[in-house]
């Protein structure tokens, strides 16, 4: 059980409420699994809940506050476009989304702008991931979602998306560099059944973030350049243009280690694929 501490002080920020998250008793809730262990959700965490406005839907965010990493390959077990290894320092603090964005929340947007609806493979719509979608979607998604809302919605940078999914850790995951416990935490081609799962199904990490690896790939906003060491220090986005655009965190139809963190590839910000979606970054 998850015990929420709602704040003294009502903190509106266009009509949402926010909260502070307590440590979740993950521990009792898989002791019949002897010899796992699960990553304990760090405590005192300043989160906002989803409100469903009829047109519009806010997602579940979570605040991430400043600090440092080491962005890339630093096991040697990655691939040369994900070296070399360098620091990032985020100044700055922002929020981003729990889990990824739905077809529940899409698709307001869909009805909205009276666009053709993006295919869900027969899985199902509501709280699965959205995928089919292209980067140029999400970014059209996220401006909608700025308008109705009027707080700044966009993609994670890269070196961003890497900073919560590590958490802290610079391992390969932010469980370890074992992928024996990866099922506990992702949907990937073992587990799957051959596609998408609903979101927050899996264990978070120690920033409750889900489906940071697995379930689905997602949208950054970055160009996507081979040469890591070209990426900035600051937490920004790489802005030259290469033609394609770059996708993180493994999906439903990956080996495990190609949902470690620091694993990254490009495609044409055109192409809409069934095993990649987005989450968002709400600037604070």
């Amino acid at each position: 059980m998850r015990y929420i501490i709602y704040l003294q002080t009502v903190l509106l920020f266009s009509g949402c409420s926010f909260f502070i998250s307590q440590k979740s008793d993950n521990i009792s809730e898989t002791k019949r699994i002897q010899t796992f262990i699960p990553v304990e959700v760090d405590g005192g965490l300043i989160e906002m809940e989803k409100n469903d406005l009829s047109d519009y839907i806010t997602p579940e965010m979570v605040l991430i506050t400043r600090g440092s990493f080491v962005m890339g390959d630093s096991t040697k077990s990655g691939t040369k476009n994900e070296r070399p290894p360098h620091k990032v320092n985020i100044d700055y603090e922002f929020f981003i989304s729990k889990k990824e964005i739905t077809f529940e929340e899409y698709d307001k947007f869909v009805k909205d702008t009276k666009r053709i609806s993006p295919n869900d493979e027969g899985w199902g719509r509501e709280d699965r991931p959205v995928v089919n979608v292209s980067y140029n979607d999400a970014k059209d998604y996220l401006k909608w979602l700025s308008r109705k809302s009027g707080d700044k919605y966009r993609l994670p940078t890269e070196s961003e998306w890497e900073y919560v999914a590590r958490s802290g850790s610079n391992s390969r995951f932010f469980f370890g560099d074992s992928v024996k416990d990866i099922k506990h935490y992702s949907w990937y081609w073992k587990n799957s059944e051959d596609g998408s799962h609903k979101v927050g199904e899996k264990l978070p990490n120690s920033w409750n973030i889900y489906d940071i690896s697995g379930n689905v790939w997602e949208w950054c906003e970055d160009w996507y350049v081979n040469d890591l060491n070209a990426i900035p220090k600051n937490g920004r986005a790489y802005s030259v243009s290469t033609g394609e655009r770059v996708i993180k965190g493994g999906s439903w139809n990956d080996f495990p280690l190609n949902l470690r963190h620091s694993n990254r590839l490009g495609f044409t910000p055109t192409i809409k694929m069934n095993d990649t979606g987005f989450r968002a970054v709400m600037e604070y």
